[in-house]
């Protein structure tokens, strides 16, 4: 991993924290603190919304295995000061290579903990892009160049942006192995040798004006059939009811404040519960219900009463997040309907895994079906109107004045 200045700063400033409380560090100290540093520091080639941007950082990584052979890597997605869990998923095969779902920051943590979950660095056999949103692609380019014999294989629709016919050279340092169009039933294993594992289902969900051409959206879900668990991105989601372990305290300290203009609050365990809170308020709504300009304080915003009713109205439950019901499969409700009958039909899952928030989810398929209940009547399970009306639904009307047509069979 590059020794970056902002990694080895941090290191310092750990070390100097130290002698300043009077403490003794002996060189094992040092060189562990600096060493775990370099571990979680990354550069991020690709510019893109979320933090840093573009350039160096550093990232934790979580790991826990979640059933025989499949394990679940987390680091934090950032945006300003929010911060909420992304993940990837890794299954061993039965010949013991690893097959890995949408990789994250490229640390040689991140790395490592990928690795030893069979029996190093030459064990990937496969790496897997599910859809095109960036924080689940951006990062594939650097695990396929830390594993170059591994295949790539991407949902359909991947495209760049500005330009946009940029080489699959460029964009992955390779060529694509394989397109995961439609459905594994009509591929053989000849063509993707991890069909007999982990089946798969590509949904097809709306259509976006990307510059001055039509994108369609893809999501592809995959099932391990070994371990029962669907693997979907942001398809589902739960978000936790209590605050994520690789969560920032001092991000949630400042999101926790009732206005901007209050005093930096004492960290307790309660201000870290309110600053996750209005975090999940915030990353799922943009604009939620209680977050107001003060009227006699310019530039000051304040939280109204409320608005942890309306976290427990969002959290701790099986749902299709906010941003992709409204957003997406608004756009297209019938075929949307026919992804999810097909992937309830053909898995017996017992539990499921997304790339955001919470996992693993135990999960049964009706229980699956039952989250996209509104597909055929947006009334039931609606989320607060309110929450809704500042953020997403202005961007949705925009979406739908636009004149988008969603043709699913192009």
């Amino acid at each position: 991993a590059p020794k970056t200045r902002r990694a080895l700063l941090r290191a310092g400033a750990v070390i100097a924290g130290g002698f300043a409380g009077g403490l003794t560090f002996g060189r094992s100290t040092v060189a562990s603190a600096i060493g775990v540093a370099n571990k979680q520091a990354y550069f991020q080639r690709f510019p893109t919304l979320f933090a840093p941007l573009y350039g160096e950082a550093t990232k934790k990584t979580a790991r826990r295995e979640i059933g025989d052979g499949v394990w679940a890597l987390e680091q934090s997605l950032e945006l300003g000061p929010l911060e909420s869990p992304l993940r990837c998923c890794v299954v061993r095969l039965k010949n013991g290579k690893l097959w890995v779902h949408a990789p994250l920051a490229p640390t040689e943590e991140f790395f490592e903990l990928v690795e030893s979950c069979a029996d190093g660095p030459d064990s990937i056999a496969h790496v897997v892009v599910p859809t095109y949103a960036l924080e689940h692609k951006v990062f594939a380019k650097d695990a396929l160049s830390r594993w170059p014999q591994a295949k790539l294989w991407t949902a359909p629709g991947q495209f760049s942006f500005p330009i946009r016919s940029v080489s699959d050279e460029y964009v992955w340092g390779r060529s694509v192995s394989g397109v995961l169009n439609d459905s594994d039933e009509a591929a053989s294993s000849s063509e993707i040798p991890w069909i007999d594992e982990i089946q798969y289902e590509t949904l097809t969900a709306g259509t976006f004006k990307v510059g001055f051409s039509q994108q369609k959206f893809y999501e592809t879900a995959f099932f391990h059939k070994s371990s029962k668990t669907l693997i979907v991105t942001d398809s589902l989601a739960r978000v936790q009811t209590t605050t994520p372990e690789l969560n920032d305290p001092a991000k949630l300290l400042l999101i926790s404040k009732r206005s901007t203009a209050d005093a930096f609050p004492e960290d307790t365990p309660g201000a870290r519960q309110i600053g996750w809170e209005k975090t999940a308020l915030l990353v799922s709504y943009f604009f939620p219900e209680h977050e107001e300009l003060d009227p006699d304080r310019f530039g000051v915003v304040t939280w109204t009463d409320g608005w942890h009713n309306n976290f427990q109205a969002l959290a701790g439950r099986l749902l299709v997040p906010p941003v992709v019901r409204t957003l997406i499969y608004a756009q297209n409700p019938p075929e949307v309907r026919k992804w999810v009958d097909r992937v309830a039909a053909r898995w017996d899952f017992k539990q499921i895994v997304p790339a955001h928030f919470d996992a693993p989810i135990k999960a049964s398929p009706s229980e699956f079906v039952k989250a996209f209940s509104f597909l055929e009547d947006d009334t039931i399970d609606a989320f607060p109107a309110n929450d809704l009306a500042r953020g997403l639904k202005p961007i949705a009307d925009i979406v739908r004045s636009t004149g988008i047509k969603v043709d699913a069979n192009k």
